[in-house]
């Protein structure tokens, strides 16, 4: 209801001044069996009746400070630090892209700069990186970093799949690498996000 809200209000007032806008949807935008993915989709749709573009998200991953909404690399990391072990709540088994935050900040930096020639096209506008990594490979980059530092963690897997996306593996349109690509891998990404929260864990409220 939040996002929904958000929504209402944001596009009443793109149509009212009739600016030109980027809204972040979501790969997920094609799920209809996630309230989520609907709103995405929702937002997509309004965005091409007024003068807006989309992009579609995948999986954008970075420090992040508000822990109450942290994601699967944070949280990972944080089990380390904390409890020597990572505790998984799927198999893993599950796939996703995961795209770094500078790297997706330049890349709708890019998309908001050139916003009539990608207004004017038919492509959709997808930042990822076209690779697709398991959740169980995200613990075991996590775990060789931590083993570098001296930390011998336990990854943990659950016993369930994943029930969010059901790992439904959607097609990367890698239209819009002809004007940018990502630059930081995954494993250096991780590796600098580690960094962070090893430096700031007595800040960090457990």
């Amino acid at each position: 209801m939040n996002n929904l809200k958000i929504m209402v209000n944001t596009f009443e007032l793109l149509a009212k001044y009739k600016k030109p806008f980027l809204f972040a949807s979501s790969q997920m935008s094609n799920m209809s069996y996630s309230n989520y993915g609907l709103l995405k989709l929702l937002g997509e749709r309004v965005s091409n009746q007024l003068n807006g573009n989309y992009v579609k998200l995948w999986n954008v991953y970075g420090i992040e400070k508000n822990l109450e909404k942290s994601h699967v690399i944070t949280d990972f990391i944080l089990m380390v630090l904390r409890y020597k072990k990572i505790k998984m709540l799927t198999t893993g088994k599950e796939s996703r892209e995961f795209l770094h935050a500078d790297d997706c900040s330049a890349g709708l930096e890019i998309i908001m700069k050139n916003h009539k020639k990608f207004k004017n096209q038919n492509n959709a506008l997808h930042l990822s990186t076209g690779k697709r990594i398991t959740i169980l490979n995200i613990a075991k980059i996590i775990k060789k970093i931590s083993k570098s530092k001296k930390l011998n963690v336990r990854i943990i897997p659950g016993k369930k799949k994943d029930t969010l996306q059901l790992n439904k593996k959607n097609k990367f349109n890698n239209y819009l690498n002809k004007f940018w690509k990502p630059k930081i891998n995954i494993d250096l990404g991780i590796k600098d996000i580690y960094q962070y929260y090893e430096k700031n864990f007595s800040k960090i409220k457990k």
